[in-house]
């Protein structure tokens, strides 16, 4: 009899050890990993278009973007459009150019997923941009009166060679309306950091910036198609060791 309660009681006891460390196995979540790279995506401009049908040929903007996800927290992006204006004032001073663009810069997803959730992808971005461009400007017609001797001159200024840089602090959304297809808003507030030599006639419009102001505010809005990684990376479950009794 001894002998059978003695069997019966370690037989519970090494049920009861299973059982807990069953429970804390069950309990503790898996922690997922988030591989670095996650796929790459194309977006064309469609506010540029639009604007520049309306514009009537004053001034035109054509662009698209290249975007990479990393670790749906960050966001490397390189832009590239084409840009132009032709306007007369009302003194028949006629300004033309065009030119080629480009940004470069990182925007972070402001919207955090819980903790071993599945990342969403609509997404909150905020981030910076770094402008260049480097275009030929023609300025026609302008009319010079000097005021002692009475006389006027009128001067054309052709070609003339300008580079403007400037940085841009954007805000925006992107929502994935179907299956890596996205579509979103961005607004920019774009700041030249190379200034017009004194004395040297200016350009009225720079390619990519918009009229040569010290600053303007730019908007986007973008459908975009995700190209995803050409392997699909498994995500790597690590399971926390349960603790010992």
């Amino acid at each position: 009899m001894l002998k059978i309660f003695t069997y019966l009681s370690s037989l519970i006891f090494c049920l009861s050890v299973f059982t807990v460390n069953a429970q804390n196995t069950k309990k503790l979540p898996d922690k997922i990993k988030t591989p670095l790279f996650n796929g790459i995506t194309i977006q064309a401009d469609v506010a540029s278009v639009v604007s520049s049908a309306l514009s009537t040929g004053e001034s035109y903007s054509y662009e698209a973007g290249a975007q990479v996800d990393l670790k749906h927290k960050f966001y490397p992006i390189v832009e590239l459009g084409y840009a132009g204006a032709n306007k007369t004032s009302n003194d028949n001073i006629n300004f033309n150019t065009q030119g080629v663009f480009g940004r470069i810069g990182v925007d972070i997803n402001l919207i955090t997923s819980k903790k071993d959730e599945k990342p969403t992808t609509n997404l909150f971005l905020a981030g910076v941009r770094l402008g260049m461009t480097r275009f030929l400007y023609n300025i026609n017609n302008v009319t010079i009166t000097d005021d002692y001797w009475g006389e006027t001159q009128t001067f054309n200024y052709s070609n003339v060679s300008s580079t403007k840089i400037w940085y841009e602090i954007v805000a925006g959304v992107r929502v994935e309306v179907t299956k890596n297809i996205f579509m979103g808003w961005t607004i920019r507030s774009k700041n030249l950091l190379t200034q017009d030599v004194s004395g040297e006639v200016a350009p009225w419009f720079i390619p990519g910036f918009g009229t040569n102001n010290g600053s303007n505010w730019g908007f986007n809005y973008t459908i975009g198609y995700k190209l995803q990684i050409p392997f699909k990376a498994k995500q790597a479950v690590i399971l926390k060791k349960s603790k010992k009794p």
